[in-house]
């Protein structure tokens, strides 16, 4: 929910736009990736650390990969979007990534703070770029959110994604499972950005 809520509630995907999904093995990245490409048949594009991790997003339905370990991001969606940008950004690194993804994003586009993985804090910034592109740039965190609000947004997810589970159009990603007796281990694998997807707790 938090993936459809980010893509379409804030960043208004439209069909046949482009959305930039950065840790796209993550498990919002992996749900953002498949709910942009079946709901919209946008253009993904998406940026994870491993060439694993790479090959889940494109199973998935991403168009454009970008190790950000080998590449500059923002110089792979110009060329995938002949210079002019991505539509929609969904930002879970915040002010590391805050030059390129002010490069990355197109005119009258849509930047979804929804983590700050690289740091909250930036140091300098040019609000002029930022205003002659007519850039929306939305903060958002789905827990502090009233039950009105959250009640709204499952309804819709659920009218729109159901459908999808069924014909097998989506899935969730899931990494490993781990026994509630291990929620270090669990904790030091998701330190160690080893995880592809969802991390789960078991209870005997």
């Amino acid at each position: 929910m938090t993936a459809y809520q980010t893509l379409f509630w804030h960043g208004r995907l439209q069909r046949r736009e482009s959305v930039l999904i950065h840790a796209g093995g993550s498990g919002v990245g992996t749900a953002a990736i498949q709910l942009a490409k079946q709901i919209t048949g946008a253009k993904v594009m998406t940026t994870a650390g491993s060439k694993e991790k790479l090959a889940v997003c494109k199973e998935l339905g991403a168009d454009v990969l970008i190790n950000y370990k080998e590449e500059s991001f923002d110089h792979e969606v110009l060329k995938a979007t002949e210079n002019q940008g991505a539509n929609v950004i969904l930002d879970f690194i915040g002010a590391k990534y805050w030059e390129m993804n002010t490069k990355s994003i197109s005119q009258e586009g849509r930047w979804v703070l929804i983590g700050t993985l690289g740091g909250s804090t930036v140091e300098k910034m040019n609000l002029m770029t930022l205003m002659s592109k007519c850039v929306q740039i939305t903060g958002t965190l789905l827990t502090p959110r009233s039950d009105q609000y959250k009640a709204d947004l499952t309804k819709e997810f659920m009218d729109v994604a159901m459908p999808l589970f069924k014909q097998n159009k989506i899935k969730p990603i899931i990494d490993r499972a781990f026994s509630f007796q291990d929620v270090q281990k669990a904790h030091q694998h998701m330190e160690d950005n080893k995880n592809i997807g969802k991390i789960i707790l078991t209870w005997d």
